[in-house]
């Protein structure tokens, strides 16, 4: 790993069935493809390593013309950010996202379509193991699962029922029991996505898909429930269609918040109020089609976008004060690219 090239970008494809490997110049935003490595079926969400080793994938392969999904752990080469192919396991069900909580020894998954969330023991050398440590339903089509930094709790936007989760989670045995109230409810119809996590642990922002609405809520670092502050629209102004909202993240300076708009192919930004973790300074930069997924390198100098339906993964560099976005320079992936991660290796 040289000097220029401190950040490596992974990004899953569905129809390619493939994870391409991408080099990020951290002086001028130029992107590089380092490598492309086959999948046992189609990509689907990523996940990283707090210590930045091991990459997980859930994937959706095929046996005897029925639905298996799975799980694969790679290698992350400590040298170059080449993956290496581990192993691969069974999943229970097709995951609409997957995380890694904050000690390393457990992945956790939820699923759309099965309506449910699981936990897997993570093995001493990183591998997923197959048996699960949890396994329970969720109300309806569960989008996302992650843990607090405090590692105690755990949320869980439900598209189908209009609430998140609110869990506990024992980072001993890797379990969950219901928190109390064991939700946080939106309107009907919202369909709640993603959430993404402050840095300070003080707020969480919710993004309800069909509402094109991003909540930032005030996080109680006690109990570990969800208080709403405030709404905001991120649609564009004189936009009429249904809104289609997709990905959230936070800067890691705690200042900037960043959303996707798959339906009017948009890059949502907010201004963070430190001390109140109120939005301000509503900003829309046009991208490519169906911005699914993106991510924000750990400096918060850099966006990556990637365009679902034109198969191209756009850098962006992030204005520190304005928030604006500034285009560096863009490749091509394998086709429908769906999850990006940025790792700077250790």
């Amino acid at each position: 790993m040289t000097v220029e090239n401190p950040f490596h970008i992974y990004v899953s494809s569905l129809s390619g069935g493939r994870i391409d490997v991408f080099d990020l110049n951290a002086d001028t935003g130029e992107m590089s493809r380092k490598q492309t490595v086959g999948l046992s079926g189609k990509g689907l969400p990523l996940a990283v390593s707090p210590d930045r080793r091991r990459l997980y994938a859930s994937v959706i392969g095929e046996v005897d013309g029925e639905e298996a999904p799975r799980y694969e752990t790679f290698r992350i080469a400590s040298a170059s950010g080449e993956l290496v192919h581990l192993a691969t396991v069974k999943a229970p069900a097709r995951m609409a996202h997957i995380s890694v909580d904050r000690t390393g020894r457990f992945l956790l998954g939820a699923s759309f379509p099965s309506d449910l969330i699981a936990v897997h023991p993570i093995g001493a050398r990183g591998y997923v193991q197959e048996t699960p440590s949890d396994l329970r339903s969720a109300p309806s089509k569960a989008h996302q699962i992650m843990t607090d930094a405090s590692n105690r709790f755990a949320f869980v936007p439900n598209f189908g029922a209009a609430l998140v989760m609110q869990l506990l989670f024992d980072e001993r045995t890797g379990t969950f029991s219901d928190n109390s109230p064991p939700s946080f409810e939106q309107p009907a119809e919202s369909r709640p996505r993603h959430v993404a996590h402050h840095p300070d642990g003080r707020f969480v922002y919710l993004l309800n898909e069909k509402e094109g609405v991003v909540v930032a809520c005030a996080l109680d670092a006690r109990a570990g429930t969800l208080a709403e502050i405030q709404r905001e629209n991120i649609m564009p102004e004189a936009f009429e269609d249904e809104p289609w909202s997709a990905q959230i993240h936070v800067t890691p300076d705690g200042r900037q918040l960043f959303c996707s708009e798959r339906r009017s192919s948009t890059l949502c930004r907010f201004a963070i109020d430190l001390r109140s973790g109120r939005l301000s300074e509503r900003s829309l930069q046009d991208t490519d089609e169906v911005p699914r997924c993106f991510d924000i390198d750990p400096t918060g100098k850099w966006l990556v976008s990637a365009g679902q339906m034109t198969s191209q993964l756009i850098a962006y560099r992030i204005d520190g004060e304005s928030g604006r976005l500034e285009e560096t320079s863009r490749v091509g992936t394998s086709d429908e690219p769906v999850w990006v991660e940025i790792v700077e290796l250790p």
